[in-house]
């Protein structure tokens, strides 16, 4: 406790001489009622953890036209006792139509906005990044350096390692926003899958079967191990504001590709918004591993959610399916309502989570509840 008070105290004072902009969100979650697949029925529990990385605790910043910086803190995510430092990024502008980042970045062709999480295109990451931006064309430069060298080669080598890194642009008019990028080693093998643990192994085995076209099945030699590029457009229709994106893979070969469609509107109190991906895996070391196990190499993402506003009161429904094509059905289902009671934003939803497998038929049925603030 009194670590967090020296924090907050040496950030007030800073904010003091500096003039940093500061702000602060809390959110508390929990679950009214559950019942699970092992048929156990429980009530009331409660997760005072603000740990969210879309609404981190506290958040600093201060800029002028030429520099700026910004800073997060948010707690642990564990015993709740002590404060990290999530983000922490200076930028400077030597001419006007060039920014340089050091630290945290956050670029994407186009994402979703029900989880904001879906897509596949998102290109951020820790260390450097330049940016160009005139007349409504930007262009982004970024490499990955996070506590590591983004190039390094020793003098027995044939080849340097190189982290990753990308080049992005995109171009903004009437007709709406097209961008494109290139992102070379983004992906990593996951070496848990060369693990003798059962258990281990396992748990690796259904990450990548869950979504096989995130990763590559074995490592890749040379210092550009694999190459993701992608292209989108989004524009606004009114009411409603859609984009497209296309996405690609390719390592020894060309391995997946992945369009997304994302679509989205209000028309007086109703609104909705709408996400679809289909994956193909192509041709790799995993649709090789996918027909053996007699598993589809399509795997269709879906999720979408409907809104109805009543006053001061939204009520919504939400569908998720990881994969709509499986053998295997799972999906989570929300019928949920959310507002605000003064300056507290709540939320609370009944939730089945489904799922169907060799086994038995697993539904699990909960109330879940998120409290938040932000001042």
């Amino acid at each position: 406790m009194k670590k967090i008070v020296g924090i907050l105290t040496a950030a007030a004072v800073a904010t003091s001489v500096f003039a940093a902009d500061v702000s602060a969100s809390t959110k508390i979650g929990g679950k009214l009622f559950e019942y699970n697949a092992k048929k156990t029925l429980s009530l009331l529990t409660e997760n005072n953890d603000s740990h969210d990385y879309a609404n981190p605790n506290i958040t600093f910043s201060v800029s002028d036209d030429k520099a700026g910086a910004t800073v997060k803190l948010t707690t642990d995510g564990k015993g709740k006792s002590e404060v990290k430092m999530t983000t922490q990024t200076i930028w400077f502008k030597p001419v006007d139509a060039l920014k340089i980042t050091a630290g945290t970045f956050d670029i994407a062709l186009n994402k979703e906005q029900i989880d904001w999480t879906e897509s596949v295109t998102g290109l951020g990451g820790n260390g450097f990044l330049a940016t160009v931006d005139v007349n409504g064309f930007t262009l982004d430069i970024g490499f990955e350096a996070n506590e590591k060298f983004w190039l390094t080669k020793a003098d027995d080598a044939d080849d340097p390692t190189i982290e990753k890194f990308f080049i992005k642009g995109a171009y903004s008019a009437d007709f709406g926003n097209i961008g494109a990028y290139v992102k070379f080693n983004g992906s990593s093998f996951d070496k848990d899958l060369n693990s003798t643990n059962p258990d281990t192994f396992g748990k690796a085995l259904e990450k990548l079967l869950a979504a096989p076209y995130k990763a590559i099945c074995k490592p890749k030699d040379g210092a550009i191990s694999c190459v993701e590029f992608g292209a989108g457009y989004k524009n606004t229709f009114d009411p409603i504001t859609m984009f497209v994106n296309v996405v690609g893979f390719m390592d020894d070969s060309f391995e997946w590709i992945r369009p997304e469609v994302y679509a989205s509107g209000n028309m007086d109190a109703f609104g909705f918004q709408v996400f679809a991906a289909p994956a193909i895996v192509v041709d790799s070391d995993i649709k090789d591993f996918l027909e053996l196990a007699d598993i589809s190499p399509i795997f269709f993402e879906v999720l979408a959610k409907v809104t109805y506003k009543i006053e001061d009161v939204t009520v919504y429904a939400y569908f998720k399916d990881a994969n709509l094509l499986a053998k295997d059905f799972a999906s989570t289902i929300k019928l949920g309502a959310q507002g605000n009671v003064g300056a507290m934003g709540w939320n609370i939803w009944a939730q089945i989570d489904t799922a169907k497998g060799d086994d038995a038929d697993k539904v699990e049925f909960s109330v879940p509840f998120e409290l938040t603030m932000n001042f």
